[in-house]
């Protein structure tokens, strides 16, 4: 039989595929194996079994045992198998007299039955021989399928071929559903059995991961998935990749429950008393697992009867037991239970859950979980007035620790506000249309937060007044992206707040100073961090308040060149957020500080971390977006480049946030460019430019064009940037900013001029020197002022940028070794590499041909372990014109045009050509059939003609202008 092709849409099970490929490595050197694969119906067992055969090119024969009313059929894997062989080797058992027993038992003419035990033996015997004639020169996968429903001669078979096989080129495996097996007690007596032989392997497979469920879904779908959807498939499907491809289906159909799923659960249930179903019943209405003594009152029968239900149900592997609690085998059939309950049924049910947990300790109903849990039933059995007052209580339990949860309550609770009588009279709609709008700006998006926040003023005035309201109402105006509108309210907070003294003017000076901070004026925002610490001394007067105006002194700090004071500032910041949404944006202004302050593993943890916490408390999947992007441009610097896709792919469908989208593509532009894909890099600038986002925002992209444009040699473009990025973060005394666009401009403008130098255009170099000194020197005296001099970030750029102007003259390798040191220290990985570059460039200029060699090659490593195309061609380039051996030599060819332009004759660009590829004299008068006398003169004219001292130089002339 021949081997199939493998699967291209097969997903995940890395660990079972090598165990199989050992097998079958094995079986190839006359090792045969006995591989027994367990799971549940759909989780993938034959697909693996397939996958592995078709992986290794080996034939795969697969007989599976049937199940029909209740019966199984004798032998029916045997007769399956029979039958392959007899399609792909017609005449194998007819011709083999050994075989005629075979050939015999699956001729048309007879019946399938089962063999008298006098045959079995012999029946047996011809199997064994029939494996062996098919395995005679290459291995097979010989598979029993679905062994829960074989027979019991089926099991004699097995077991005897796995007892026999001696060394037979031969995988035997066997396939079953755990749960199955272990009712049975005689399957469960022959797996153990099975499974002590000394060449058998037990294969569990569980469910799928969230990211392999990820890669299944956007299989199915032929597109990115949006993360909701398999969020929902892994939490209803569990990784089955049969559920999840009838979950998919169901969605683009919109079913609830599809439809095949419904019916195989279904058929489980059927055959269960009433007793039974009930319990089932009350477990899924309860929606949850579940303990004994809750259950009991809720189903409101005798103990004996609910326990003798229960063990019903657990024998039939419908409900199993987690430690002292009950729950559904898997989360559908709770599903396929509840849509089978009649509307009566479940409202009786919703009614029991909820008296029952009304009669828990007090104190166990304030939990989050509980309060929202008694809310729901009370609202699904049709109970307003005790819903819309559980509900209300269950946002206040919930607010701090799941707001997504807290802001459901919220929403349920206005759709039942005007039916609920006195329970909603005794409410405050504004105070709770405030704290609704609070709790969706981080759950479900700031669209609705401003649409509640002017629901609420039309309430009246906010309940901590005006001022509070406005900010409030800018904030979320801001974050949706609609700057203009969000100015005019942070006016009118401003205008209402007054002098600000009162206690509870502590907040609103708090988000005036975020505002002001994210408007990129620092000074402003200092003022009024001021102002929150004059009211507030301690975080526990207004930990929100406090917390806020902690972390906006923070990005202060570390924009004016301390980010150790800032990454201090935010911790605190973060110690004291009372919520989970505070906790949150600390966190996010933490990973920026880190991030200023060369902690990029630290940031990198952080934003990780963050994510989850935020997935747990429900927050909106913008924050778990912009988290990301802090963590691969942490990755992007630590070199870690492989991991960034991976992180980012969780992202496909435009994020909520306008800046959370400015912060992904900010990082995809920065590492496309570096990757060498030009087209994806301009695209991302682009999208960033389209972007409307605030001051401080827009300095990150600035910075990220400038950066994408340094890499791709858009020269002028990178210039332009930097030099209004220097001159916006001088004014301010930026000195993290100004150090860095200061960098940015510098290596433009040299860069810049070193190709105009080499086309010999009129230029003063001179000036140029002076000008790029003054803002250097400019913005050494800014990194001065702060406490205990430049940081590490800031040290590096500005070592880079005077290593990067030496090279107006004689590039400094000195110069050069201390900007790689200080990227080394910092952890940038890229920098490092391109400093170390041109360190090498500037050793073999000054004839330090081993220096060169180390820095050159310890460059290369990084840059070949980063992927970095446009670098390794850049450090091909420096290995041709120094000829120091890193990789293959590249021959330049000068056009015409330059040619002329230098003034060289044809002959003398063909010479320049062959010495910048690193030829020797001897190497180019070999080349060019001319003498080593004459290759001499050759050179001497063209370095004349090109005004330069050395080779190097002459072949970075020649690079510059000739390489396409």
């Amino acid at each position: 039989m021949p081997a199939r092709p493998p699967d291209p849409d097969f997903v995940g099970r890395l660990t079972e595929l090598a165990t199989f490929d050992r097998a079958i490595s094995d079986a190839r050197s006359g090792l045969p194996s006995v591989l027994l694969v367990s799971g549940d119906a759909g989780i993938g067992k034959t697909t693996i079994v397939s996958e592995s055969a078709a992986r290794a090119g080996v034939p795969l024969y697969l007989g599976r045992s049937t199940h029909i009313g209740g019966d199984t059929i004798p032998l029916a894997p045997l007769a399956d198998l029979l039958r392959q062989v007899r399609r792909s080797s017609p005449d194998l058992l007819a011709d083999t007299p050994a075989l005629s027993l075979l050939h015999d038992w699956i001729a048309p003419r007879s019946a399938i039955h089962t063999p008298d035990e006098s045959s079995h033996g012999g029946l047996f015997v011809a199997v064994l021989e029939l494996l062996g004639h098919l395995a005679a020169d290459a291995p097979i996968v010989v598979g029993f399928e679905d062994l829960h429903w074989a027979d019991a001669v089926t099991w004699d078979l097995v077991d005897y071929l796995a007892r026999n096989l001696i060394d037979e080129r031969v995988v035997l495996v066997g396939t079953y559903r755990a749960n199955e097996v272990a009712a049975q007690p005689r399957q469960r007596g022959r797996l153990a059995e099975l499974s002590r032989l000394p060449a058998a392997h037990r294969i569990h497979l569980d469910g799928l991961d969230r990211d392999e469920v990820a890669q299944r879904v956007a299989m199915l779908l032929g597109a990115a998935p949006p993360s909701g959807l398999v969020d929902e498939v892994v939490e209803r499907g569990r990784g089955n990749p049969f559920f999840t491809g009838e979950l998919v289906a169901a969605h683009l159909s919109g079913e609830t429950i599809p439809l095949v799923l419904s019916d195989l659960i279904s058929a489980e249930i059927a055959d269960l008393d009433d007793t039974a179903r009930l319990v089932l019943g009350a477990v899924a209405a309860l929606g949850r697992e579940t303990n004994h003594d809750l259950l009991v009152p809720i189903v409101g029968l005798e103990a004996h009867e609910v326990e003798a239900a229960l063990r019903t149900v657990i024998d039939a592997r419908l409900l199993v037991i987690n430690g002292d609690a009950y729950r559904f085998r898997h989360p559908l059939l709770g599903e396929v239970v509840y849509a089978d309950l009649l509307p009566p049924q479940r409202t009786r049910l919703h009614r029991s859950i909820a008296t029952t947990l009304a009669q828990q300790p007090t104190d166990a109903l304030r939990r989050a979980d509980r309060a929202g849990e008694l809310a729901f039933h009370l609202d699904r059995a049709g109970d307003i007035d005790g819903a819309f007052t559980a509900l209300l209580a269950a946002a206040d339990a919930a607010e701090t620790i799941a707001p997504a949860a807290a802001f459901s309550h919220l929403e349920r609770a206005f759709e039942l506000w005007d039916a609920a009588g006195d329970s909603a009279a005794a409410a405050s709609r504004a105070h709770r249309l405030w704290q609704a709008a609070d709790l969706a700006t981080s759950t479900v998006g700031n669209v609705r937060a401003v649409d509640l926040a002017r629901a609420a003023f039309e309430q009246g005035p906010p309940p901590l007044g005006a001022a509070w309201g406005h900010e409030r109402l800018g904030r979320f105006l801001w974050a949706s992206g609609r700057l203009q509108e969000s100015a005019v309210e942070f006016a009118q907070a401003v205008s209402t707040l007054g002098d600000g003294s009162d206690p509870t003017a502590a907040p609103v000076s708090a988000g005036l100073a975020q505002a002001e901070v994210l408007a990129g004026r620092d000074s402003v925002a200092v003022q009024w961090c001021e102002k929150v610490f004059d009211l507030v001394h301690v975080p526990a007067e207004n930990p929100v308040a406090w917390s806020m105006a902690r972390r906006a002194l923070g990005i202060v700090r570390s924009n004016q060149g301390d980010p150790a004071a800032a990454v201090e500032l935010c911790r605190a910041a973060m110690a004291a957020a009372p919520n989970a949404q505070a906790r949150g944006l600390a966190g996010l202004y933490l990973c920026v500080a880190l991030g200023d302050a060369g902690e990029y593993v630290a940031e990198l943890a952080t934003a990780q971390d963050a994510v989850a916490e935020g997935h747990l408390a429900g927050l909106d999947r913008g924050n778990g977006c912009y988290f990301d992007s802090l963590a691969a441009d942490a990755l992007v610097r630590l070199g870690r480049w492989s991991e960034v896709s991976g992180l980012l792919a969780r992202h496909p469908l435009p994020d909520t946030l306008p800046v959370g989208r400015l912060q992904l593509a900010r990082v995809k532009a920065v590492l496309a460019a570096r990757q060498g894909d030009r087209d994806e890099a301009l695209a991302q600038l682009a999208l960033a430019h389209e972007l409307p986002i605030d001051g401080w925002h827009a300095v990150l992209r600035d910075a990220a064009t400038a950066d994408v444009h340094l890499t791709l040699g858009n020269w002028d473009e990178a210039m332009r940037v930097g030099e209004l990025g220097w001159d916006a973060a001088s004014a301010t005394s930026s000195v993290l900013w100004a150090a860095r666009f200061a960098m940015f401009a510098t290596v433009a403008e040299v860069e810049r001029t070193l190709d105009q130098r080499a086309r010999r255009e009129p230029i003063d170099v001179d000036a140029t020197v002076a000008r790029l000194q003054a803002r250097l020197d400019r913005a050494r005296d800014l990194a001065r002022e702060v406490p205990g001099g430049p940081q590490r970030d800031t040290a590096a750029h500005l070592a880079h940028a005077a290593a990067s102007l030496t090279r107006l003259g004689h590039s400094d390798a000195d110069a050069w070794a201390e900007a790689a040191a200080r990227w080394s220290e910092l952890g940038d990985r890229w920098a490092t590499a391109i400093a170390l570059v041109r360190e090498a460039e500037a050793a073999a200029t000054a004839g330090a041909a081993d220096r060169a060699a180390a820095a050159l090659r310890q460059g290369h490593t990084i840059a070949a372990e980063l992927g970095a195309e446009p670098l390794l061609s850049e450090i091909d380039a420096v290995s041709s014109r120094t000829r120091i051996s890193v990789d293959a030599p590249t021959r330049v060819t000068l056009d015409e045009t330059s040619a002329e332009r230098l003034g060289l004759t044809p002959r003398e660009a063909e010479v320049l050509a062959l010495l910048a590829a690193g030829r020797t004299n001897r190497q180019i008068g070999e080349e060019l059939y001319v003498s080593d006398k004459t290759a001499s003169v050759h050179v001497s004219n063209i370095l004349r003609k090109l005004g330069v001292n050395t080779r190097v130089d002459a072949a970075a002339v020649a690079q510059r202008l000739g390489i396409a």
